[in-house]
């Protein structure tokens, strides 16, 4: 964690809570792929891209310019912001092309809704991802020193799987068979009032932790870059079915390519984005750069913009932790079939 203000980060988990809520059951999807219904002859054909972030600065800035970046393609590309409870069983049921979601989710959907899926563009990483944190008194420096103690976690239901296969990766053991383990939405309440020997957070959620004086002895990314040699494995980004992507891979380089330029345009110029992002969302430029700083969007490498054959190979090592651990029914048969891999 870089010199964030807590203060500040607090109210960015409260506007993005705000905002979150306020778009909960209104976002609408009526969507007509280009090879299908479509809409009248010579109107753009539209496209419709569900994200439940809309505090990410980058989503944000293609949502509002979405117009102005795609006038000249021939599709209307909309960017709807939905509930994240309601953004994969929309795309589950047709009702959008594309999806926002994570790597873990996809043999969900296609055990769920029988929709194979390739992921195509990353729009997060976990660095750190979730940690660890103990008090700072406390003698407990590694994971190895919480075997059989009291850890408390967000519902696992309610992750993507991550610390379960970080924990499995690093001890050979399940989350629950590891921990005593307590699903709580007070995770770090429970750690704060001393109920728990240490807590699985993340930022923005650290900031408090760390300026009470808590300590993080584990996270998920430090894991999976020993098992795997990962320096920042792949997380969120966007998912499109693989009859929608080979239908269309016009619409696939289309989007990746206004990503990659507004990703640029952000890392040369943040105002620029930040400013238009604030439009969009209403949330004020400071706080937007406080999560475009959670998400290291400024200082990510040209080579982690990219789907590449490193998050090929280590996404296809973390799915059979993920149905080890129970996080997945079964394994995928063809891991490398679920990612285009930019070229």
């Amino acid at each position: 964690m870089r010199n964030r203000r807590p203060a500040a980060v607090a109210a960015v988990l409260a506007t993005a809570t705000a905002v979150a809520v306020a778009l909960t059951g209104c976002a609408t999807s009526s969507t007509a792929t280009p090879d299908s219904t479509g809409s009248a002859e010579g109107d753009a054909q539209t496209v419709t891209v569900g994200i439940d972030i809309p505090f990410h600065p980058l989503y944000a800035y293609l949502t509002a310019k979405s117009d102005e970046i795609f006038a000249d393609s021939g599709y209307d590309i909309d960017f709807e912001v939905l509930d994240a409870t309601t953004l994969v069983p929309s795309f589950g049921r047709g009702d959008i092309d594309i999806v926002t979601t994570v790597p873990s989710f996809q043999p969900r959907i296609k055990d769920q809704y029988g929709i194979d899926t390739q992921f195509f563009y990353p729009m997060a990483r976990w660095t750190p991802g979730s940690e660890l944190y103990v008090a700072g008194d406390s003698d407990i420096q590694s994971i190895e020193d919480l075997a059989g103690k009291k850890v408390a976690i967000p519902p696992l239901a309610t992750r993507f799987g991550a610390e379960e296969a970080a924990v499995l990766a690093t001890t050979g053991e399940t989350i629950q068979d590891y921990f005593e383990l307590t699903e709580t939405d007070a995770a770090a309440q429970e750690l704060t009032l001393g109920r728990a020997d240490a807590a699985f957070i993340e930022a923005p959620a650290t900031a408090p932790l760390i300026e009470a004086g808590f300590r993080p002895v584990y996270n998920v990314q430090e894991a999976f870059e020993e098992e795997f040699g990962d320096p920042a494995v792949l997380s969120g980004g966007f998912i499109a079915s693989n009859e929608f992507a080979e239908a269309n891979p016009e619409v696939i380089d289309l989007i990746v390519q206004a990503t990659q330029d507004v990703w640029t345009q952000f890392q040369e110029d943040p105002d620029s984005v930040l400013t238009v992002a604030s439009d969009e969302t209403g949330i004020p430029v400071e706080q937007l750069e406080l999560v475009s700083q959670i998400l290291n969007l400024a200082e990510m490498p040209d080579d982690q913009k990219i789907v590449s054959e490193t998050d090929v190979a280590t996404w296809s090592a973390i799915f059979p932790l993920l149905v080890e651990a129970g996080f997945l029914t079964e394994e995928p048969e063809d891991p490398a079939s679920m990612f285009i891999v930019t070229e």
